[in-house]
C-alpha cells in the first residue's frame, strides 16, 4: 500500500508539472488577461456526467420499448445541456482582469492582492476566483470591480502566490468552466513585528557606529506630559488623565529627547536572526509612529539616521531582505 501511495504521488508531481510547464507556454504570465475560448477550459461538472448518465440510461429505455416520448425528452435534455455549455462560457467571455500594485506588507499575516474586473456585459456571475495553491482561510472579496485575494506565508522577503484561478458553474452547474491566470504577482514581505517588552538598545551614533558598549534606552520610558497637538498618534495620548477630565495630554518619552537612535542587529546576540530582525520590525514602526530619528546598521550594510515615511520604508525592506539570496 505504501509503494502505491508513493507511486500514486510520484506520478501526480509529474502530471502537474508537465501541465504547469505546458500552461506557462499556452498563457505566460502578464499583468492583464481577457478570457476567451484560447485561455479557458471547459467541462462537464460531476452533476453533469451524471446528467448525462441519466441521458443514456433513458435512451436505452426509449429504444428498447420504442417509446418515442422518452425519446423525444432525451433529445430534450440533450439539448438543453448544450445550451447550458455555450452560456457558462458566455458567462466567462471577454471578462478583463487587471492585476493591481501591491504595497509591501507583513509576514505571517494573510497578504492582499487585489484585481480590478472589466464586464462588458452583465457577464461574471457566480464567480469562484481564488489562488491555485492557496494557503489562506480567508475567502476572496468579489466585488463588481474588484476581486481581493488572500494568500499567507510565514517568510520574508519577496513573495509570489501563483496562478490565480477563475471558475464558474453558472447557470446550472451542468458544466465548470475555469482558468489558471498568472499575473506574475510579486510582493515584499517585511518581517513579523514582535513586541517581546524589551528595552530598546540603541548604540549612539556620536561613537562613530564603532559598537562601543554606550547604550542609551528608549521609548519605553515614560518622561512627562505635554499639551496634545491635532496630528500627533493616538498611541501617545494620555487616556487615563482625559478620562479624569483634566484634558488632552499626550506622553513624551525619554528617547524623544536624547537623541537620535541607531539600531543595530549584533547588539542582540542572544537571539535567533528572525527574533532579532522581527524585534528591530517592531522598534522601526514604534520610533516612527513616535516621530524620532533612527538609523540602522545590518552587518556590513548602514542606513544612516532619519526619519519619515521613506526612512521607515527604506529600514524594513533592509531588514526583509537581510541575508536573502539577491
Amino acid at each position: 500500500m505504501n509503494y502505491l501511495a508513493q507511486l500514486k504521488g510520484i506520478l501526480t508531481r509529474i502530471v502537474r508539472h508537465r501541465f504547469d510547464k505546458w500552461l506557462s507556454k499556452r498563457m505566460p504570465a502578464q499583468t492583464s488577461f481577457t478570457l476567451n475560448h484560447k485561455n479557458s477550459f471547459i467541462f462537464p461538472s460531476l452533476f453533469g456526467l451524471y446528467f448525462l448518465l441519466l441521458c443514456f440510461v433513458l435512451f436505452l429505455l426509449g429504444t428498447n420499448y420504442e417509446n418515442n416520448l422518452i425519446l423525444f425528452l432525451v433529445f430534450f435534455l440533450c439539448s438543453f445541456m448544450v445550451t447550458c455549455l455555450l452560456l457558462t462560457y458566455q458567462n466567462i467571455a471577454q471578462l478583463t482582469f487587471t492585476a493591481t500594485p501591491v504595497n509591501p506588507q507583513f509576514a505571517g499575516q494573510d497578504v492582499a492582492f487585489c484585481l480590478r474586473i472589466l464586464r462588458p456585459t452583465d457577464n461574471g456571475k457566480k464567480l469562484d476566483i481564488n489562488f491555485q495553491k492557496s494557503v489562506s482561510t480567508l475567502r476572496s472579496v468579489i466585488s463588481e470591480q474588484q476581486v481581493v485575494l488572500y494568500s499567507f506565508c510565514k517568510q520574508r522577503g519577496y513573495f509570489s502566490p501563483g496562478r490565480v484561478t477563475v471558475r464558474s458553474t453558472f447557470p446550472f452547474g451542468l458544466f465548470t468552466v475555469w482558468t489558471h491566470l498568472d499575473f506574475a504577482h510579486s510582493v515584499l514581505l517585511y518581517p513579523e513585528p514582535i513586541n517581546n517588552e524589551r528595552a530598546l538598545l540603541s548604540s549612539s551614533s556620536l561613537n562613530n557606529y564603532s559598537g562601543m558598549s554606550n547604550y542609551a534606552v528608549g521609548f519605553e520610558q515614560f518622561s512627562m506630559l505635554k499639551s496634545y497637538q491635532p496630528g500627533e498618534s493616538l498611541k501617545s495620548v494620555a487616556w487615563k488623565q482625559l478620562a479624569q477630565g483634566r484634558g488632552w495630554f499626550s506622553k513624551q518619552f525619554e528617547q524623544s529627547q536624547a537623541g537620535d537612535v541607531f539600531l543595530d542587529i549584533d547588539l542582540y546576540p542572544y537571539l535567533e536572526l528572525e527574533e532579532k530582525l522581527s524585534l528591530l520590525c517592531y522598534q522601526i514602526i514604534e520610533l516612527h509612529e513616535k516621530h524620532c530619528s533612527y538609523g540602522l546598521k545590518l552587518g556590513n550594510d548602514t542606513i544612516a539616521n532619519g526619519h519619515g515615511m521613506a526612512q521607515k520604508e527604506a529600514c524594513l525592506k533592509a531588514l526583509a531582505l537581510y541575508g536573502t539570496s539577491p
